[in-house]
């Protein structure tokens, strides 16, 4: 069943990383079966984010097959600022989503930069994938607050409420018809309750791979399968869905 992963990482020095070639993340991910990774810079939460938005790019030319770069931004440097490396990823990068961790950028969701960038992400057909389900400054509602502020904007969580908030994502995902849900750390226990009561076409599959963990593919391809026994779902989850947010995202750009 092709699979498209909306949560992967490019190597960086990030909590003691090892680097490691985007050559053989590419290898790796094809011999694991994924069709398709949604890429992440590390690095780039913490420090000098138009450099490594610029690294990102540079490592993914010529693999854009594989990999769906999504650069990130910092919001302490105010919206006009983010919003100019918004538009440069977009316009001169060819990145195509945004990656924001307001955890490790240590932003709250209420920080004034925040929606204005939201609102220009959806402007330009970027979805916005945010970490989530990290107390205190990404827990899903919050998130969700942030959502109905830009109801243009396509917003993915990111782990779908890990297991402690798994709850607060379902809900968010039901009253927010731009929350979506990438299905990358809850257990079983978990997906079970998300299946059940969540919209379906909004259901997403991703590892957290490429950067801080290897070789999780079929470990999490096998989770999900214990726990939905439909095979349309499945081939919603694992990659329909990705690929109409995707659609839906560019056909609510509205470029300035």
């Amino acid at each position: 069943m092709k699979l498209i992963d909306t949560h992967t990482h490019l190597p960086g020095t990030l909590f003691g990383e090892s680097p490691r070639p985007v050559e053989d993340i590419h290898r790796q991910f094809e011999a694991e079966g994924i069709h398709q990774a949604w890429f992440f810079t590390t690095d780039g939460l913490i420090r000098d984010t138009a450099r490594n938005n610029d690294i990102l790019a540079q490592a993914v030319r010529g693999r854009t097959d594989m990999f769906v770069p999504f650069c990130t931004v910092d919001p302490h440097t105010g919206a006009d600022a983010a919003i100019r490396e918004l538009e440069r990823c977009a316009r001169t990068l060819s990145m195509r989503g945004l990656k924001l961790h307001p955890w490790l950028q240590a932003f709250s969701l209420t920080h004034l930069s925040v929606v204005p960038i939201l609102k220009r992400a959806g402007e330009l057909g970027l979805p916005v994938l945010f970490h989530d389900g990290s107390p205190p400054y990404s827990t899903p509602l919050q998130i969700a607050w942030a959502a109905e502020q830009a109801p243009g904007t396509q917003i993915v969580l990111g782990h779908a409420g890990l297991d402690d908030l798994t709850d607060e994502a379902i809900r968010a995902c039901v009253r927010n018809p731009n929350v979506w849900m990438t299905l990358c750390g809850p257990s079983c226990g978990a997906i079970d309750e998300i299946v059940r009561r969540a919209p379906p076409e909004r259901l997403l599959f991703g590892t957290d791979g490429g950067g801080f963990f290897q070789n999780l593919t079929a470990w999490y391809v096998a989770k999900i399968r214990a726990c939905v026994s439909s095979r349309r779902l499945l081939e919603m989850i694992f990659h329909e869905n990705a690929e109409r947010l995707l659609e839906v995202a560019r056909e609510g750009a509205r470029e300035k």
